[in-house]
């Protein structure tokens, strides 16, 4: 009896201690070999044998990370509605406190974050060194977006139906209709 006490007992701080353990997520690697993890909401970024960290506990949760220019990095907190950008060392360039709501936030052209306003139902092309919006879209109406993909020149915002893609001047270009599956 003292027996299965003791491993019923190990296996409860066992399956504990491994619950405790966040795997890291893999955000990808740039164009220069570097690979960028997040775990415990720390971006890691590993380069051969060294790895630097960035970490902002005030700002809660880590939504998206966008690597696509790795001297800007984009980190989103959806719960705080802010953004910081990071040099390529992981160094604080600009924190952003939106006023918005916004839900996706990925980036751009030079100084510009691609961000979709929840508020106001629009794309924007928004910079960050002016504070300034340069550029907004039609308001998108029977759209429930999900997520959204970018490059420097198009934006893909995916969404429940339907997904809808835009040119650098926000301009929908093309209109996906999602196939159900019954």
């Amino acid at each position: 009896m003292k027996r299965l006490l003791f491993l019923f007992s190990f296996f409860i701080i066992c399956n504990s201690f491994s619950q405790n353990q966040q795997k890291a997520d893999t955000i990808g690697a740039d164009i220069f070999g570097a690979l960028y993890t997040l775990k415990n909401n720390t971006l890691f970024k590993k380069v051969d044998d060294t790895t630097i960290d960035y970490q902002n506990l005030a700002l809660g949760d880590v939504t998206t990370v966008d690597i696509i220019n790795s001297r800007e990095i984009v980190i989103f907190y959806l719960d705080y509605n802010a953004v910081v950008i990071l040099d390529n060392q992981l160094n604080l360039i600009t924190q952003i406190q939106f006023a918005q709501t916004i839900l996706f936030v990925n980036k751009g052209i030079v100084n510009n974050l691609w961000r979709y306003n929840d508020s106001k139902n629009i794309l924007e092309l928004y910079d960050y060194k002016s504070r300034t919006i340069t550029s907004t879209s039609q308001i998108i109406t029977d759209f429930e977006p999900v997520k959204m993909e970018s490059n420097f020149n198009s934006v893909k915002l995916i969404g429940v139906d339907k997904t809808l893609m835009f040119d650098q001047y926000l301009n929908i270009t093309e209109t996906v209709i999602h196939q159900k599956n019954d």
